[in-house]
């Protein structure tokens, strides 16, 4: 079994993405789908596995990709920031996107809510933003997305409580 952190959105308000990587040690790698406001460096020090990375629409490092195609525990994980891909009223470009790749997951941010759609063998998700959520609840999120050994992928979300992670 494998297990992925999954973060977006952190706009260079750290607490809670430092405090989550810090929390969830365990994890075989992270995803970080942009709009990171020039923490790379740090989330990468902060993290004891695999750290991949891509630019958000208010990044300002261009040596970042703007997607990326990562094979983890032998699924096809598709990054991108996705403000090329959302139209905010549906995600078939996300589809189109990771068909055109031959992915199994499409992970993206910028609309700063949480997302779990699936449609035939492919699964679109946005961990929500681990600093500004624009959701009706508020709540700062953070997805984590499991293979296990038989290859079938989960992906749960959770609401990042700075309490339960140990800090004030």
């Amino acid at each position: 079994m494998k297990k992925a952190l999954l973060l977006s959105d952190s706009h260079g308000q750290n607490q809670e993405m430092i405090a989550v990587v810090e929390h969830f040690s365990d994890v075989n790698a992270i995803f970080h789908m942009g709009d990171i406001g020039m923490s790379e460096s740090l989330l990468e020090n902060s993290a004891r596995c695999l750290t991949y990375i891509v630019r958000g629409n208010c990044d300002r490092d261009y040596e970042m990709p703007e997607s990326r195609l990562i094979d983890f525990a032998g699924k096809k994980i598709l990054m991108t920031h996705g403000h090329r891909y959302i139209d905010y009223g549906g995600f078939d470009s996300l589809f189109y996107f990771g068909e055109e790749n031959e992915a199994d997951v499409v992970l993206f941010g910028h609309i700063h809510r949480p997302v779990l759609v699936e449609s035939g063998d492919m699964i679109v998700c946005n961990p929500g933003s681990i600093s500004r959520p624009r959701q009706y609840d508020g709540l700062k999120t953070f997805a984590i997305l499991t293979v296990d050994d038989d290859g079938e992928v989960y992906i749960q979300h959770y609401t990042c409580e700075l309490s339960t992670l140990g800090l004030p």
